[in-house]
């Protein structure tokens, strides 16, 4: 004999849904403008980090940064995935709150990008020769000669930025949308609901109110009549 559990909600709400569309606009931006690195002419040495180039418009000697572009992805596919997960539930009411999921992927977001910041290397002979990207390394590793790259460090604090702005007020109109639609249906109170379902003392009519009673008749009813003459006026 199998157990019935009661249903189960597996339908997308919209809190989801919006992470959903988040998560995509940030892959398509992230694919539109991937990484290059600059190839030395000769292809003599090996390639730098060069600069993030639309997609359509690659430079002759740019070759794409496959690894720093699988960085970026792989943050945007485990934020986009916690949040759906903490945000399942009801349509208006997920199982967390989104204020505090948004804040909180926001704050580890934050420090993991402060612990682990891009760094970039430069000769030490009187600083001559290009700078050169050198990766995502602890933030207390840098010396010297290694120091911390501030316009890719700069450009991941701005993109943050951007999506919790950008997320705080899509979720907040979703929630705000709910909230206007519970409200534009609101429930009869129980104590006119049963009222109104009461049955009187006439068994054939269900719900009747006592003045519709006073205002007809009632053939099964037997005592003397008390209904008033402004009221008997009103039957004929």
């Amino acid at each position: 004999m199998e157990e019935d559990h009661g249903p189960q909600n597996h339908a997308v709400n919209k809190f989801q849904s919006t992470v959903l569309i988040a998560a995509l606009a940030n892959l398509a931006l992230l694919l539109l403008f991937p990484p290059f690195d600059s190839q030395p002419l000769g292809r003599m040495g090996p390639a730098n980090f060069d600069a993030f180039y639309p997609a359509f418009d690659v430079p002759a000697n740019g070759t794409l940064n496959s690894g720093l572009l699988y960085l970026e992805i792989f943050p945007v596919l485990i934020n986009a995935a916690l949040a759906w997960l903490l945000l399942q539930g009801a349509p208006s009411r997920p199982r967390v709150r989104w204020q505090s999921v948004l804040q909180w992927l926001v704050i580890a977001d934050l420090l993991l990008i402060l612990l682990f910041p891009p760094f970039e290397t430069q000769p030490l002979a009187a600083r001559m020769g290009d700078r050169a990207f050198e990766g995502f390394r602890f933030a207390l590793s840098g010396n010297v000669q290694r120091g911390i790259f501030l316009p890719l460090l700069f450009m991941e604090l701005l993109l943050l930025a951007l999506n919790a702005a950008a997320l705080w007020l899509a979720f907040g109109l979703v929630a705000r949308g709910d909230e206007t639609n519970g409200a534009e249906s609101p429930a009869v109170p129980e104590p006119l609901a049963a009222a109104s379902a009461a049955p009187g003392p006439d068994s054939g009519q269900i719900g009747r109110s006592g003045r519709d009673r006073r205002l007809r008749q009632n053939p099964h009813y037997g005592s003397a009549e008390r209904r008033r003459g402004s009221e008997r006026r009103k039957q004929s």
